[in-house]
C-alpha cells in the first residue's frame, strides 16, 4: 500500500532551471497578469515549441524533397549529355574511318565519283576528302585535275539549265539548241580526260567556277549550291 503524496510524486517529476533576473521579471509579470502557475508556463511554452519544431521539420522536409528533385534532375541532364557526347564520338570515329578508307582508295588511284560511289558519300564530301589527301600526299597535280573537273561539272550544269529554258521558250533557234547538246556532249567527254582541255579553256573554267566550287568545299555543304540564271552566248569550251 502507498500513500497518496508517493503516488504524486511517481507520477510527476520536478523540473528545476535558472533563469537571468530580467526574464524572472517577465515570468513573474505573466503569471500575476494570467492567473498562471510556473507549470502552466512551461506547459504553453512546450506547446509553443512542440509546433515551432513541427512547422521547421516540414519545411525541412520540403527542402529535403526539392533537394531530391534537383539531384534527379541533375543526374538525368548528366546522362543526356553523357549519351550525347558517347554519339559524337561514335559519329567522329565513323567520319575518320571513312576518311582512312578514302584515303586508300584515293592512294590507288580511284576517281572521286568511284570513291564516294563506293562508301556511299556525297560528292561534296568525298572532295573534301580528296582535297585533304592531296595537300597531305602533296600531289599538286591531282589537286589541280581535280578542280578542273568540278569547274567543268559546273559548266555543265550551266550549259543544262540554259538548254531548259531553251526548250521552254517557242522562239528558241533550232540552231541554238543544238549547238548547246554539242557543247554538253564535248564537256562530258572531256570529264573522263581533263588533259585534253585546251589552256583557254581552262583558264576560262577556273576563272568562271574555281571559287564557287572551293567555297562550298569549305564549308562542307551538302549540295544546297547557288544556282546562276542561265546565260546565253556561252562559247566555252
Amino acid at each position: 500500500m502507498t500513500t497518496a503524496r508517493e503516488r504524486y510524486e511517481v507520477k510527476t517529476k520536478v523540473v528545476t532551471f535558472r533563469v537571468s533576473s530580467e526574464v524572472y521579471k517577465e515570468l513573474e509579470e505573466i503569471k500575476a497578469k494570467g492567473g498562471l502557475s510556473y507549470a502552466d508556463l512551461i506547459k504553453l511554452g512546450a506547446g509553443f515549441a512542440r509546433d515551432e519544431i513541427k512547422a521547421k521539420l516540414a519545411q525541412i522536409s520540403g527542402l529535403e524533397n526539392k533537394l531530391a528533385e534537383l539531384s534527379s534532375a541533375v543526374e538525368r541532364e548528366q546522362q543526356r549529355l553523357n549519351e550525347s557526347l558517347d554519339e559524337e564520338r561514335r559519329h567522329r570515329v565513323e567520319e575518320l574511318d571513312l576518311e582512312i578508307e578514302a584515303f586508300k582508295l584515293f592512294d590507288r588511284r580511284w576517281t572521286i565519283e568511284q570513291v564516294g560511289f563506293k562508301l556511299g558519300l556525297r560528292h561534296e564530301t568525298a572532295y573534301r576528302y580528296f582535297l585533304e589527301w592531296g595537300e597531305m600526299r602533296k600531289d599538286k597535280r591531282a589537286l589541280e585535275r581535280e578542280l578542273l573537273r568540278a569547274c567543268l561539272k559546273r559548266h555543265i550544269y550551266r550549259l543544262q539549265e540554259q538548254r531548259t529554258w531553251a526548250h521552254v521558250l517557242p522562239s528558241t533557234p533550232k540552231e541554238q539548241l543544238e549547238k548547246l547538246e554539242r557543247q554538253i556532249d564535248d564537256c562530258q567527254r572531256l570529264l573522263a580526260t581533263p588533259s585534253r582541255i585546251t589552256k583557254p579553256d581552262r583558264e576560262f573554267l577556273l576563272a568562271e567556277y574555281s571559287a564557287t566550287v572551293l567555297s562550298v568545299t569549305a564549308k562542307k555543304t551538302t549540295g544546297n549550291t547557288s544556282r546562276k540564271a542561265p546565260q546565253g552566248g556561252t562559247k566555252r569550251p
